[in-house]
């Protein structure tokens, strides 16, 4: 007799006994009549003793079945115990969704994702983390955080990254500015402008430089700040023209609080990433978090490419 018997020997051989059928085992496994033969022979191979008289019509137990059956179904009901009991843990492991976002995600997507999100999982305690691509990147690495939603930057090598959305960065100005009126930018008057910005360490600013950089065009911020709803405010108020997607601003340029006009052929793109440890394994409510928040960005960006 072999001391290895698989629980899904145990599971067939109790359940043919107990329908006396192979086919209406098959069905009730989800299994075919083949698979079944397959697996009863093998536990037959492994206690050492045939279990069943096979006639044309029903499968009756030998004594020996007849004296291994209740052993078995008690120890199949133990293992289904026991398996019932993992899973718990591992749900009330992952009751919590640790979440960092940058401020723009924090404050346009995720409240719409936590939204969707409750709908599903209403008992998960989700705690949020703000703060920028590079100090989400380290805090994945580092553990502490599950999951990361902000624009991808170098930081994130040694990252898995699910692609989310993307957005390009564009000019964003008053309504009265001479080319807004004028439909165009005029390229000789760029590095006149006054710019409101977002920060110099922020990855956004870092695209910003790179871009008017390979555009041979020295510009200067007039005001940099590391909140874009403080530079759409500051650029509705006619402070300065903004660089800055143009999705954040939808609402202003529907009424014509605002107008956009594009950096160039080829401006800056921003790729959102949903991020986590290359080698953890993501939950279910993990997953389910990434699948909505791709949805929200869809819906609120306006996705451009996957993948």
């Amino acid at each position: 007799m072999d001391d290895l018997v698989e629980s899904r020997h145990l599971r067939v051989f109790v359940t043919v006994a107990r329908t006396g059928n192979m086919r209406r085992a098959a069905r009730e496994l989800h299994l075919t009549p083949s698979a079944v033969s397959h697996a009863l022979k093998a536990f037959e191979e492994s206690v050492g003793c045939p279990l069943f008289e096979r006639t044309t019509r029903r499968l009756m137990l030998t004594q020996e079945g007849t004296r291994y059956l209740p052993e078995a179904a008690q120890l199949l009901e133990g293992l289904q115990q026991l398996h019932g009991s993992a899973r718990r843990s591992l749900d009330r492991k992952g009751s919590r969704l640790r979440i960092g976002a940058s401020p723009t995600a924090c404050q346009y997507l995720v409240p719409a994702v936590i939204r969707e999100f409750k709908e599903s999982c209403p008992d998960v305690f989700i705690q949020i983390t703000q703060g920028s691509s590079a100090m989400i990147a380290q805090e994945v690495t580092e553990g502490r955080i599950d999951l990361g939603l902000c624009p991808r930057t170098p930081d994130h090598r040694g990252l898995t990254c699910l692609p989310i959305a993307s957005d390009a960065l564009a000019f964003i100005m008053h309504p009265l500015h001479p080319w807004a009126q004028a439909g165009r930018v005029n390229r000789s008057e760029i590095a006149s402008q006054r710019f409101v910005l977002a920060e110099s360490r922020s990855f956004t600013k870092r695209l910003i430089d790179d871009y008017w950089r390979r555009e041979k065009i020295s510009i200067q911020p007039f005001i940099e700040i590391g909140n874009e709803e403080v530079i759409k405010e500051l650029v509705r108020l006619d402070i300065g023209v903004g660089i800055f997607p143009a999705w954040l601003a939808a609402d202003e340029l529907g009424k014509g609080l605002l107008t956009t006009l594009p950096l160039g052929r080829r401006p800056p793109v921003r790729e959102w990433v949903m991020c986590h440890r290359t080698h953890h394994r993501l939950s279910f409510g993990e997953t389910l978090f990434a699948g909505i928040s791709r949805l929200v960005a869809a819906n609120r960006i306006g996705w451009s490419r996957v993948g």
